[in-house]
């Protein structure tokens, strides 16, 4: 008989205030929280109650195209397909974003595809509405504790609001 796997979501607080949004997929839904508890509390955050942290949280569709793509001829089809918006992304990152409704999002992908753009990633997924901006210490306290809860065998995905910079990234 197979095993019956159940999504669970998570809502944390990290350091400097950071919310995090944790899904998991797991046959132990006790012991996975546990373990999400016992990351996050080891790397200076809290376990939130349902609602502490989704509430700072959309759901868009997001398609990512490299630098150097034509941003006024993308943002006109993108906009003409019905895309929410188009956004030029920082220095380390790519160079558009594109953010649909996540009903409008396949309409948004098949009509760039067809214009000849290629996303690098496209996918339905959660955009921080409030960005919490991270230093120093925190910012590091955060990148280590993204990647230990990302190491959990049952998380799927990790969710945060933080902004940290791209040199603090670089250095761990």
């Amino acid at each position: 008989m197979p095993e019956l796997l159940e999504s669970i979501r998570c809502e944390a607080y990290g350091p400097g205030g950071a919310a995090l949004i944790v899904d998991c997929r797991t046959d132990s839904r006790d012991g996975t929280i546990a373990r999400v508890r016992q990351v996050v509390l080891a790397h200076g955050g809290l376990l939130g109650a349902r609602g502490s942290v989704s509430y700072l949280f959309n759901q868009v569709g997001r398609l990512v195209f490299a630098r150097g793509t034509d941003a006024a001829r993308l943002s006109g089809v993108a906009v003409q397909a019905g895309a929410e918006d188009v956004i030029r992304a920082g220095a380390s990152q790519p160079s558009l974003e594109v953010l649909t409704d996540p009903i409008d999002f396949e309409t948004v992908r098949v009509a760039l595809q067809a214009a000849g753009f290629v996303p690098i990633s496209a996918q339905v997924t959660y955009r921080a509405s409030i960005t919490v901006a991270l230093q120093g210490e925190a910012a590091v306290a955060m990148l280590h504790l993204i990647k230990a809860l990302k190491d959990l065998n049952d998380v799927e995905n990790v969710y945060t609001n933080v902004e940290i910079p791209d040199e603090v990234v670089a250095r761990s």
